[in-house]
C-alpha cells in the first residue's frame, strides 16, 4: 500500500509540475526572467537592432524578447527600454509598451512596429508609441540597453495608450507581482 501511496504522490506532483509548465506560472523559488534570445545578459545588440533615423545606420528591428516562471495572478505585462547613458546619463526611454496579455510569453523579432504587438503603445523620449533602436553619439563608450518586463496585476485595457515610462512607472505601482530584467549594450 504503502508503494501505490508514493506512486500517487509522485504521479500527482509530476502532472501538477507539467501544468504549471504548460501555463508558464512559477512555482515558489523560481525567478520570472526574460531574455533576449541568442544572446545573453550583457551582448551586444546587432546594427539591424539600431535606429534608422538619421546617421545610425540601423533597420530599427525590435529585439526577439522570451520569458517564463510567470507570477501566479499575472494577468498583463508592461515592458519598457532604456538606455540610463542616453542625454549624458539623464536617460532615454526606447520603448514603452503595455498592456500584453498575460497567455503571452515572448515577443518575435521586429514586432515593435505600429499594430504589430498586442497592447498598447506608450511614448517613449521622442514621443513615438513605437520601438526606436539605439542611437548613443558616435565615439562615446557603450551605452547599457536595460529592457525591463513588469507582470501586473493589471488587466490589459487597464491602462490608457500613449503613457510615458515615468507615468507608466506611477500608474503600474501597487501592481506589479514581478519585475526582471536584461541587459544589452551599443556602441557605433
Amino acid at each position: 500500500m504503502h508503494g501505490l501511496s508514493r506512486y500517487l504522490r509522485r504521479s500527482c506532483w509530476a502532472t501538477g509540475a507539467l501544468l504549471l509548465g504548460l501555463t508558464g506560472m512559477a512555482e515558489a523559488g523560481e525567478p520570472f526572467n526574460v531574455q533576449t534570445p541568442g544572446a545573453g545578459d550583457g551582448a551586444f545588440f546587432s546594427r539591424q537592432n539600431a535606429s534608422n533615423v538619421g546617421d545610425c545606420g540601423g533597420d530599427n528591428v525590435s529585439p526577439a524578447l522570451h520569458w517564463g516562471q510567470v507570477p501566479a495572478g499575472t494577468q498583463s505585462f508592461a515592458l519598457i527600454l532604456q538606455d540610463p547613458d542616453g542625454q549624458k546619463g539623464l536617460g532615454v526611454d526606447h520603448w514603452v509598451h503595455y498592456g500584453l496579455p498575460a497567455d503571452l510569453g515572448k515577443l518575435a523579432e521586429n514586432v515593435g512596429g505600429e499594430g504589430k504587438l498586442p497592447g498598447v503603445g506608450g511614448k517613449n523620449t521622442r514621443g513615438v508609441t513605437t520601438y526606436l533602436g539605439p542611437c548613443p553619439p558616435i565615439g562615446d563608450s557603450p551605452h547599457h540597453y536595460v529592457i525591463q518586463l513588469y507582470a501586473l496585476d493589471l488587466a490589459p485595457d487597464a491602462l490608457e495608450a500613449g503613457l510615458t515610462a515615468s507615468e507608466l512607472r506611477t500608474r503600474i505601482k501597487g501592481h506589479v507581482l514581478g519585475n526582471t530584467s536584461v541587459v544589452r549594450r551599443y556602441q557605433r
